[in-house]
C-alpha cells in the first residue's frame, strides 16, 4: 500500500534513527577525525568488521539488557544473525581467527554503526556511531591505565575541560559477592542491578540471592566509596579476609600509580561502577560530560577463551560518537567549514563555456566551488 501526504510521500525514518545533514554531519566527521589521530599516535592498527554477525556472538557474554535489546533475524540459509549491538565481541572474533598469532600486545581501533532497541531519548539512539581502542594479549596495568589515559586525551584533545573520569574494579565486587555465597553467573544479576543505580532493584536481587545482612552491609558500603583516591583507603577495612578482593585492591592501585605520570589528574573513583556489559572481570571505567556517559570501558580477561580462542587477556574502551558531536555542536565547539569557498555565476549564455572552465580549474587547485546550473540572474543566485 502506497502512503500519500497533501505535500508529497509521508514516510518518516523509523523510530530511534536519524538522518543527519550539514552541521551534524560535519561535527561527527570532526569527533572521528580527531579520534583517529590520537588512536594512531598511541599505537593502535584500524579495523573494520560486518555490521551483522553470528547471533551467538553476542548472547554469550554481552549481558542479558543487551541481548533483548538486539535487532536479531534469520538469513535465507535460516542461519540466526544480528545487527552489532556493540563492537568489542566481533573485534575479539576477528583476533582468534585472523590475529592471534602475532606479535603481542595487538592493538586495535575501530569505527562502526551499532544497533540497539532501546527507548529512544535525548542523545540516545536506536543505530548509533561507536568508536573504540583495544589491547589484546597482555595483563600488565600499563595496559589498563593506557586506554584509561587515552579516553582522557581524547577528551581534551575535543576541547572538553569538564568531563569526568571515573575509575572502579569489578572484580572487588565479584570477590565480594563470592565471599557471600553468590558466585559465578549469579553474580551478574546483582552487578547489572548496581550498575542500574536502581535502588529497589538491588534490594529485590540481594534479597532473592539470599545475601546475609553483615555481607550486604559490607556491598552496599563498598558501592558507596567514591570520589578522591583517598576513598580507597576505607576499602581494606572492608574487604578484609577476603584475599580475591585484596589482590583486586593492589591492581586498582597500580593502574592508578601508572596513570598519574601520564599525565592524567582529573579522575574520581567509583567503585559502584559495574558496567552493563557482563564480560568485563577486572578495570573498569566510564568517561562523563554534561552528566551523560560518552565513553566506558575495562578489562575482559575472559571473553576470547569464551568465544572459542585461548586465554588471552584484554581491555578496551568504546565511546559514544553521537553523543559528543551533539555536545561539541550545542556548545559551538566545532570547527565548522562553509559548503562552498566561491560560486560562479555566468551573467549570460555567452560565457557559459568560460565559467564551466573557471569553476573547473579551481576545483582542481583544491577549492570547494560551485557554479550556477538554474541559468539565474545575478542577483537571484546569490
Amino acid at each position: 500500500m502506497e502512503l500519500h501526504h497533501r505535500r508529497g510521500i509521508g514516510v518518516q525514518a523509523p523510530r530511534g534513527t536519524r538522518d543527519l545533514l550539514g552541521e551534524e554531519l560535519q561535527s561527527i566527521r570532526y569527533v572521528m577525525r580527531r579520534m583517529e589521530e590520537i588512536f594512531k599516535r598511541y599505537g593502535y592498527e584500524e579495523i573494520e568488521t560486518p555490521i551483522f554477525e553470528h547471533l551467538e556472538l553476542f548472547t554469550k557474554k554481552s549481558g542479558s539488557s543487551v541481548v533483548k535489546q538486539l535487532y536479531a533475524f534469520k538469513d535465507k540459509s535460516s542461519r540466526d544473525l544480528a545487527l552489532r549491538p556493540e563492537i568489542t565481541a566481533p573485534v575479539a572474533r576477528v583476533y582468534i581467527q585472523r590475529l592471534r598469532s602475532r606479535p603481542k600486545p595487538v592493538k586495535l581501533f575501530y569505527f562502526g554503526s551499532c544497533f540497539r532497541y532501546e527507548e529512544p531519548q535525548s542523545k540516545r539512539w536506536r543505530q548509533f556511531l561507536q568508536s573504540g581502542a583495544e589491547i589484546l594479549g597482555t595483563s600488565d596495568p600499563l595496559a589498563d591505565a593506557e586506554v584509561a589515559a587515552l579516553s582522557s586525551h581524547i577528551m581534551e584533545d575535543l576541547g572538553f575541560a569538564d568531563f569526568e573520569l571515573r575509575l572502579g574494579h569489578i572484580r572487588l565486587l565479584r570477590e565480594l559477592l563470592a565471599h557471600a555465597g553468590v558466585k559465578g553467573e549469579a553474580q551478574d544479576p546483582i552487578l547489572r542491578a548496581i550498575d542500574s543505580k536502581e535502588e529497589k532493584r538491588l534490594s529485590e536481587e540481594i534479597r532473592s540471592a539470599g545475601i546475609k545482612p553483615a555481607e550486604e552491609r559490607l556491598l552496599r558500603e563498598l558501592i558507596s566509596l567514591r570520589g578522591e583516591v583517598s576513598v580507597l583507603d576505607r576499602a581494606p577495612a572492608l574487604l578484609r579476609g577476603i584475599p580475591g578482593a585484596t589482590a583486586a585492591l593492589k591492581n586498582l592501585q597500580a593502574i592508578i600509580s601508572c596513570l598519574l605520570p601520564m599525565g592524567v589528574k582529573n579522575f574520581s573513583l567509583d567503585l559502584g561502577i559495574a558496567r552493563g556489559l557482563d564480560y568485563y572481570t577486572d578495570f573498569v571505567f566510564e568517561v562523563y560530560l554534561g552528566g551523560v556517559q560518552v565513553a566506558g570501558g575495562g578489562r575482559y580477561d575472559e571473553l576470547v577463551e569464551q568465544l572459542g580462542g585461548e586465554p588471552t587477556p584484554a581491555v578496551g574502551v568504546a565511546f559514544g560518537i553521537d553523543r559528543i558531536a551533539q555536545t561539541l555542536l550545542e556548545r559551538g565547539m566545532v570547527p565548522l567549514r562553509d559548503r562552498l569557498d566561491c560560486l560562479v555565476l555566468p551573467v549570460d549564455e555567452s560565457v557559459r563555456a568560460e565559467a564551466m572552465k573557471l569553476v573547473s580549474e579551481l576545483r582542481r587547485k583544491g577549492l570547494a566551488a560551485d557554479i550556477d546550473l538554474l541559468g539565474r540572474k545575478f542577483s537571484k543566485a546569490l
